[in-house]
């Protein structure tokens, strides 16, 4: 097949890629148990049906300078892998994650997913392992790969298929085309974003820079885990109170708690945004998915309530003009470049999960409004080396709230020391939303001087 474009958001994906350095997005996983019986003929025959059908999963790049791709046919290599004795196959499933997660992949070699046959020496435990490249493979496509994988392999030995034709209804190809196009044909949305970030000011000092050698930079996380229901009831209380969603809620406060470390007063926030709106995509395994900017304007005077919903507004309003990745905006909005692509930058993205109706139902307020609780589990992780292209820093804060747990992770690309930053930017997140109930006629000022010890 002749080469063809690179999507906007594959495009985004290596841009940001070469800014933050190899090993900063990590390859996506999809691990299946075996049912008994399931041979590997039917393995091998079900990733042969699932390459064959998503076309993503064959493609190569065909030069990084003009961001091109080509889909070649290609048959997918099964490995097995066997535990050793008195391992079992869950242990080394565990073990074959952590390893593949950080896997390098070539990206001129067509075939984007491995596969491996994880079993214990008996063979009587099996997994099935697929490693996917993140840039052709984002959190939606990885749901649909797995659903297709699992009909695949459960399908009857006469091969009917229960998840409907192996064609899909737009070719690979097409939808990169689309959303380039959509790319290019995007002047009302740079001058909205023109307009919106016009007195932005770059994020720098949030992680500190030694004086002297730098020494090793690196990638890390550490999680949070809180049982129970008090921080869900907690953010859906804010919600319900100042009606507005939670991730406005949560972006208020991360801006507040930056300005509160010495940011700046408007800054921009990063958080990823679908582009599958268009039929087609959300059969189709790719990156149809990009960040781009929140911008948040700390107002001492103003009150919570009112910077929940201006961020809110700014939020929806923004949706409409998605076309254009971080990559694009930072060429053809000099405000964004420049804090973006200057030394000493600190690039904060906010990722928040939260089901939808839990802001709607009802809570009682008077539950949410205790001191939060102390995390039940905390774990650190080292995910590698950090090497921008730059002098930067990348800081992420994901907030998942269920009614169950709430997960809290703090990652940091940078020097050494940099995490404990991220982690307790977190914790001033939380204790934000804490005090947030507390004084419903307060400012945000307020808020910060009371929530905020130092």
């Amino acid at each position: 097949m002749a080469p063809f474009p690179l999507a906007s958001e594959q495009r985004s994906m290596l841009f940001l890629e070469g800014l933050f350095g190899p090993g900063i997005f990590r390859n996506t996983l999809i691990a299946l148990p075996l049912r008994p019986g399931t041979t590997r003929a039917r393995i091998q025959s079900a990733i042969t049906r699932l390459q064959q059908r998503q076309e993503a999963l064959r493609s190569a790049l065909v030069g990084r300078a003009p961001y091109l791709q080509r889909i070649e046919a290609v048959d997918p290599l099964l490995r097995t892998v066997v535990a050793r004795p008195g391992e079992s196959a869950g242990d080394l499933l565990a073990a074959r994650k952590v390893v593949c997660l950080g896997s390098t992949q070539v990206r001129e070699v067509p075939g984007r997913a491995e596969y491996e046959l994880i079993e214990d020496a008996a063979g009587l435990e099996r997994f099935l392992l697929v490693t996917l490249d993140h840039i052709v493979c984002d959190g939606h496509a990885e749901r649909v790969l797995a659903a297709e994988l699992t009909a695949l392999l459960e399908e009857d030995e006469s091969g009917s298929r229960r998840s409907g034709s192996d064609e899909l209804p737009v070719g690979f190809r097409e939808l990169c085309e689309q959303r380039v196009e959509a790319a290019v044909n995007a002047e009302r949305e740079i001058r909205y974003w023109s307009r919106s970030l016009k007195s932005l000011e770059p994020v720098s000092g949030l992680i500190p820079r030694p004086g002297g050698p730098a020494g090793e930079l690196s990638l890390s996380q550490v999680q949070k885990l809180y049982r129970g229901p008090a921080l869900h009831t907690l953010v859906a209380a804010v919600c319900r109170a100042h009606g507005a969603t939670a991730f406005s809620v949560l972006a208020v406060l991360t801006a507040a708690a930056i300005r509160h470390r010495g940011g700046p007063r408007t800054l921009a926030l990063f958080t990823p945004v679908s582009t599958r709106q268009r039929p087609g995509f959300d059969v189709a395994a790719g990156c149809f998915v990009h960040d781009r900017p929140v911008i948040c304007h700390v107002d001492p005077d103003r009150t919570p309530a009112d910077s929940f919903r201006s961020v809110m507004s700014q939020n929806l309003a923004a949706l409409r003009f998605s076309a254009l990745s971080v990559a694009d905006l930072a060429h053809a909005v000099p405000p964004l470049g420049e804090a973006l692509l200057s030394d000493g930058i600190d690039y904060v993205q906010l990722h928040v999960g939260m089901p939808a109706e839990s802001a709607t139902g009802a809570t009682c307020v008077a539950e949410a409004t205790g001191p939060v609780p102390a995390p039940d589990e905390r774990e650190l992780r080292d995910l590698g080396p950090f090497q921008p292209a730059l002098d930067l820093s990348v800081t992420t804060l994901r907030f998942e709230f269920t009614p169950e747990a709430t997960t809290v992770r703090a990652f940091c690309g940078g020097p050494p020391g940099g995490l404990a930053v991220a982690e307790s930017l977190a914790d001033d997140v939380l204790a934000l939303l804490a005090g947030v109930l507390r004084d419903a006629d307060g400012t945000v000022g307020a808020l910060v001087e009371s929530s905020l010890s130092r």
